[in-house]
């Protein structure tokens, strides 16, 4: 294994009925809020007048900044840096999924910066501080209640960049599967799919087998997947959805690709100009882009996918004296078979892109590889890449 260094300044309190504690946690930290969240989904459910009332209760003086997008937007988080200073605030609370905790921290970093916000997902600027932020995870998928990174979206340009700093990591993260029992099964799929491609990023960009990292990432895709086959037939099964909820605080936050050589994020890499430039949902992308990806470097990961088959999907038997290339084009297309029992697309048309701008997409995936140091792919290979998405 290679040496590392492993982060994770986050108290994670999960559980059901944790959100009692929402304002004394809030209270320890800041007395003056931004209320950060997405669209209403929170105030038919209850979940804001919970909020309100912990931070009212603790006499935490808030101000709302709601309409957070699915693919979070820099302009938005503009407007939401705009109230902090405005305000003089000095917490964030982010009641949400990834997306809303993701704008939580550019909003964190504009909150404490004059530079201009996108120049610190060009890597034009670092990050030295930022506001701290109490996080309650209602979509499990990203880890980004958990992690250091942010994705964002800038809507004139149609670039989907991220930005990483330990000033960005939750503080407190609030992990209550209760809050996720009605989401729609489609978007528990979507999340799922998400939650396995940052497992199965490193595995198959792994220079060599790690038995211990293998172990762990093999154990959480086998979970993830059992999990969500619950949740089809019986969507608010509490034990499976605490199981995702887990499973995504865990899947991205560096723990389970520590001291992995080689590893990378090129799924990541090609997928977020899909989301960026089309606005499809970010898991949706990944399960086109995975197996093509996959069938494009199988000459070379072969037998890597030949243990993803084996140990996560079960193909011991079918894979028994089968050539590597021939096994490894059978677990893609199991890997595809799932996908599609899922209800998750595979084909750029299914997900209601007719027609890609591979150019396009080729630039932004190429910056992205000199922005997140993925080596070995030039515009022919990525432009490859995406011509067998069709």
């Amino acid at each position: 294994m290679q040496n590392f260094e492993w982060v994770t300044p986050t108290k994670v309190i999960f559980g059901s009925k944790i959100l009692d504690r929402l304002g004394s946690e809030t209270g320890r930290i800041g007395k003056r809020a931004l209320f950060l969240y997405g669209k209403e989904s929170i105030k038919k459910s209850g979940l804001y007048d919970k909020v309100v009332s912990q931070l009212q209760g603790e006499g935490i003086f808030f101000v709302e900044h709601g309409g957070v997008q699915p693919n979070p937007l820099i302009g938005h988080a503009e407007e939401g840096a705009k109230k902090i200073k405005e305000n003089h605030l000095d917490v964030i609370v982010a009641v949400g999924g990834g997306s809303v905790i993701d704008e939580a921290k550019a909003i964190a970093i504009a909150g404490c910066h004059e530079e201009p916000l996108w120049n610190f997902y060009l890597r034009k600027a670092s990050v030295d501080r930022a506001l701290p932020i109490v996080a309650v995870q209602t979509l499990p998928a990203t880890s980004s209640e958990l992690n250091g990174a942010s994705v964002m979206t800038n809507e004139v340009t149609q670039e989907k960049f991220s930005v990483r700093s330990e000033t960005l990591y939750p503080r407190v993260s609030f992990l209550d599967p209760s809050l996720t029992l009605d989401i729609p099964v489609q978007y528990t799929a979507y999340a799922c799919t998400d939650i396995l491609s940052h497992l199965m990023e490193a595995y198959f960009t792994a220079s060599d087998d790690f038995p211990l990292q293998d172990g762990l990432v093999e154990a959480v895709c086998r979970a993830v997947m059992d999990a969500l086959e619950i949740v089809l037939t019986d969507p608010r099964n509490l034990e499976a959805r605490s199981t995702i909820m887990w499973a995504g605080a865990l899947a991205w936050n560096g723990l389970l690709k520590a001291g992995v050589e080689g590893a990378s994020i090129p799924n990541h890499m090609l997928e977020h100009p899909l989301s960026g430039l089309y606005d499809i949902p970010h898991g949706a992308g990944l399960s086109i882009v995975i197996p093509a990806w996959l069938k494009y470097k199988k000459p070379s990961i072969a037998h890597r996918i030949l243990l993803f088959g084996e140990r996560v999907l079960g193909l011991g038997p079918t894979l028994n004296d089968k050539p590597p290339l021939e096994g490894a084009d059978i677990v893609i297309e199991e890997l595809e078979t799932w996908y599609r029992h899922i209800h998750t697309p595979i084909r750029l048309r299914e997900a209601g892109i007719v027609s890609l701008d591979i150019d396009a997409c080729t630039r932004q995936a190429m910056a992205l590889s000199v922005y997140w140091d993925v080596p070995g792919y030039d515009e022919h290979d990525i432009s490859a890449i995406y011509a067998l998405m069709k």
